[in-house]
């Protein structure tokens, strides 16, 4: 048997080398997952976040806007739409099917109002903790604009006053504005306005051509409008619900307030946990927890648990920046507009407060 040259020994040591290198990069490299779950939140956080997004510390107002914003924007990484539950066709042919009314706040008008949460994310979360946290939005109202309302699904309907069935062609769905949540964000939007807080309302339905880009071009609607108003400070995105049984049965939840019935409203929340850069999603928390504290103090029974989802809903663009469900599609749209009317009252209290 030939004996190895010095120069094939060196190659075979040489490729050795490579080989074991390129196999140790490759295991770290498929470790980064577990790692970064075994690290601490906060950490974690740092370590993952976008190295090339703009600070909120370091960059402009309308830089940030613009760098949140992005060139273009992918639904699947940051979760941040909305799947509404399918409506279920009617088994009959001809009638109708009656809608269910129900309370959804989780306590009744005897009881004492607390704070409740739907959780639907991994994060740990306790509302009470939020109470203490300092309010991220000044309190200084000028006549400048101060809240936007925005509809990223404008086509969701209601019935019609009165009405509390539907028949097997309904379908909640509508171009027509005097039916859907783009009358109620009227009625909120001049009800803050005769109480001082200047609003703009943007009643463009950003899903009636394309629905799964709906939240893409509500998203750049909205960066788009807090650049050219800076003084914008709170941005509601308003929707309506959809409630359904396991059998199929449509509820609204419902509530009388001062003699009238009211949809009950929910506060949406979202956070970075669906992918989106959305690092300081407590700040939006803590302003839907004052809103809430505020509602159940003014309006008890109106108001539905707070909702945290992993989705971000585009709140990422500022603290002030909350997604409202105002009844559901059982409701009727007088229903809905009570609870706007009763929700400004609440929502102009608690900017003034704070």
């Amino acid at each position: 048997m030939n004996r190895l040259t010095n120069r094939q020994k060196m190659l075979i040591k040489k490729y050795t080398l490579l080989t074991v290198s390129i196999l140790l990069i490759t295991g770290i490299f498929l470790s980064i997952p577990s790692i970064a779950r075994a690290l601490p939140r906060s950490l974690a956080e740092a370590l993952t976040r976008n190295p090339s997004a703009v600070s909120d510390e370091t960059a402009s107002e309308p830089d940030r806007l613009t760098a949140l914003m992005g060139d273009s924007f992918t639904a699947i990484l940051g979760f941040d739409y909305e799947a509404e539950p399918e409506i279920p066709i009617l088994d009959i042919t001809e009638g109708a099917k009656f809608v269910q009314a129900v309370n959804l706040c989780w306590y009744t008008i005897d009881e004492e109002p607390q704070l409740y949460l739907i959780n639907r994310t991994n994060f740990s979360v306790n509302l009470n903790d939020f109470r203490s946290n300092e309010y991220p939005i000044s309190r200084e109202i000028g006549s400048e604009p101060t809240v936007l309302i925005v509809h990223t699904h404008g086509t969701e309907s209601y019935l019609a006053p009165g009405i509390d069935y539907y028949t097997p062609n309904e379908s909640f769905r509508s171009t027509d504005e005097s039916k859907t949540v783009v009358a109620v964000g009227k009625v909120l939007a001049e009800e803050l306005n005769k109480r001082g807080i200047v609003t703009i309302h943007d009643t463009v339905m950003h899903d009636k051509d394309d629905y799964s880009n709906a939240y893409t071009n509500s998203k750049r609607a909205v960066a788009e409008m807090l650049k050219k108003y800076p003084t914008i400070k709170y941005v509601i995105d308003l929707h309506r619900d959809a409630v359904f049984t396991s059998d199929g049965t449509n509820q609204k939840p419902v509530t009388a307030i001062n003699g009238q019935p009211a949809a009950q409203v929910m506060l949406v929340v979202g956070t970075n946990q669906g992918g989106a850069d959305h690092p300081n999603w407590r700040k939006n928390l803590t302003v839907a927890v004052a809103l809430q504290e505020t509602m159940n103090r003014d309006y008890p029974t109106l108001s539905r648990p707070i909702c945290l989802r992993s989705a971000s809903f585009n709140q990422q663009l500022s603290p002030g920046y909350l997604l409202l469900e105002v009844g559901s599609c059982g409701n009727t749209i007088e229903e809905a507009k009570n609870a706007a009317k009763l929700f400004a009252a609440a929502f102009a209290s608690t900017i003034k407060q704070n």
